[in-house]
């Protein structure tokens, strides 16, 4: 959805064009292709769309055979680069161009842009917005058909012809006669969305009024009230002074009315001003929607394409629903989409144009919405209408472009039969997912019990481990000492035993010297001893 309303158009285009058809364009929202002077084609060339308007509707006064000599005395002594430069932004804002467009524009040399400039001077607006405005505001007098002076005013020309003349201009002229024709003192939305009303009202009459008469010509019994209770009555004194109204003015017909006035309302959508105040007019919408009861399925489809283009802005799908809600109280429908279903899968004729539409607006409304649940509802909404089975019946179609979108609705649907199986499994899982968490709860405590059972026994094993280490070191430091007292007794004892051993040596010395002596009889001492 789009969060900032002023870049409503330029993210309409690039949405758009994501959502649908091949080759960038969406067939749903042409409108948003900014066709204001320019049809900016993808190789880059431009085509003057509103010459060509003009000479259609016979505005060929507007034009001259040659640029005004003014143009080209400025042509001729002022730097093309810097007049274009000037100009240009000038030809940009008057078309409203979204920023890619632009761009587009400002890469073209300078001959190019000249033309171009040239080109757009030459434009002027034949009637202003007072002229269509007075001739639709008389049309919705009651009063103007029994006034010459009126009817002399609106002319020989037809309604029709006035709503094209005006269609014209709202796609042509510069985005200051659009915002004119939309001011506070004009308010020509309101005034076309009256006369659009207006219309849609003679639209039904004239229905019920055919199917009258079809009954009445099957059974002559047949009550010739007709309508449903809470319709005015075919002969209420309301209706007939409409009708009166209509022959009087020499109105053209509805169903060609109401087309031109949807083709008003796309050139109104055309340019972000006016887009704008269509997205906050509740009563335009409302009348968009409405003009589905159109018998013409070319009027359908730019009906689809417009509520298509409201629907992708951000809160906009809130508003094409009421639309829809309002259209089903309006018609009587059973349901809110039936009627659209119904001229779609029960069309007269095979339009492929309006199926296209129908089709792409359906994906537009389901896949639009975030979310899921309601998007289920609006699938079941559409598929209790019977659309998944016209669908299949559509799934060998030759139209390439329907089956695009045949194909896109397919791919994003939900399937409410697996989503019910996905979510019985999910339930399984995240049961088992809660068994599983309480066992690993469970484990993982009784392994913090043992965590700490280990814990208290490696503190106590780790002071028992301290207490030995310390006990070991004292058992070393004695064991130390005692081998110190060892060696030095072991010294005394080596040196007390070498004291010895000379001490006897120089005994046996003296005794052997004695018993030497002895023997000689020089001491008679020591034979005295002997003896």
């Amino acid at each position: 959805m789009i969060h900032n309303t002023d870049d409503r158009h330029g993210w309409f285009k690039r949405k758009c064009a994501a959502v649908s058809m091949p080759g960038g364009r969406l067939r749903c929202v042409p409108l948003l292709g900014y066709e204001k002077r320019y049809d900016f084609h993808a190789h880059g060339s431009t085509t003057p769309t509103s010459k060509r308007n003009f000479r259609m509707s016979g505005h060929q006064s507007c034009y001259s055979a040659r640029p005004p000599p003014v143009l080209l005395l400025c042509q001729a002594t002022t730097s093309l680069a810097t007049l274009s430069g000037h100009h240009q932004s000038c030809y940009s804002a008057s078309m409203d161009l979204p920023p890619d467009k632009a761009k587009l524009l400002r890469q073209y040399d300078d001959t190019k842009k000249w033309e171009m400039i040239c080109d757009q001077e030459l434009v002027s607006a034949k009637d202003p917005p007072s002229h269509y405005l007075h001739k639709l505001k008389t049309y919705l007098d009651p009063k103007a058909s029994r006034s010459s002076r009126k009817r002399k005013m609106v002319g020989e020309s037809t309604s029709t012809q006035v709503l094209r003349d005006l269609e014209i201009s709202l796609r042509t002229n510069h985005i200051e006669w659009v915002r004119e024709f939309l001011g506070e003192e004009n308010q020509g939305l309101d005034v076309l969305v009256d006369y659009l009303t207006f219309r849609l009202m003679m639209l039904r009459h004239e229905e019920r009024v055919r199917e009258s008469m079809e009954e009445d010509s099957g059974s002559e019994n047949h009550s010739t009230s007709g309508g449903s209770n809470n319709r005015p009555s075919l002969n209420s004194p309301r209706m007939k002074r409409a009708s009166r109204h209509v022959q009087k003015l020499n109105m053209g017909d509805s169903k060609d009315d109401i087309h031109v006035c949807i083709m008003c309302m796309r050139a109104i959508m055309n340019n972000k001003y006016g887009f704008n105040l269509v997205f906050d007019h509740r009563e335009a919408i409302n009348c968009i929607a409405l003009s589905l009861n159109h018998h013409s399925y070319r009027t359908k489809a730019l009906v689809l394409e417009l509520l298509a283009a409201i629907c992708l802005v951000k809160g906009g799908h809130h508003m094409i629903l009421n639309a829809f809600d309002n259209f089903k109280e309006t018609c009587g429908d059973p349901h809110r989409f039936y009627t659209l279903m119904q001229y779609f899968s029960n069309p007269d004729c095979f339009h492929i144009e309006f199926m296209v539409s129908c089709m792409q607006f359906v994906n537009i409304v389901v896949h639009s919405v975030e979310d899921m649940n309601f998007r289920v509802h609006l699938q079941y909404e559409f598929s209790r209408l019977g659309l998944d089975e016209y669908l299949y019946r559509l799934r060998n179609t030759e139209s390439e472009e329907l089956h695009v979108q045949i194909c896109a609705y397919l791919d994003n649907v939900f399937d409410v039969a697996t989503l019910m199986e996905d979510s019985e499994t999910k339930t399984a899982a995240l049961e088992r997912l809660h068994d599983t968490e309480e066992e690993l709860a469970h484990t993982i405590e009784r392994l913090r019990e043992s965590e700490a059972s280990w814990l208290s026994k490696s503190v106590e094993l780790e002071t028992e481990l301290e207490e030995l280490k310390r006990k070991n070191q004292e058992l070393i430091e004695t064991n130390d000492q005692v081998l110190a007292e060892v060696t030095t007794l072991r010294r005394t004892a080596t040196q007390r035993e070498e004291e010895n051993r000379q001490q006897k040596t120089k005994l046996e010395h003296k005794i052997q010297h004695l018993e030497t002596l002895s023997r000689s009889g020089e001491c008679p001492l020591l034979s005295v001893v002997v003896g």
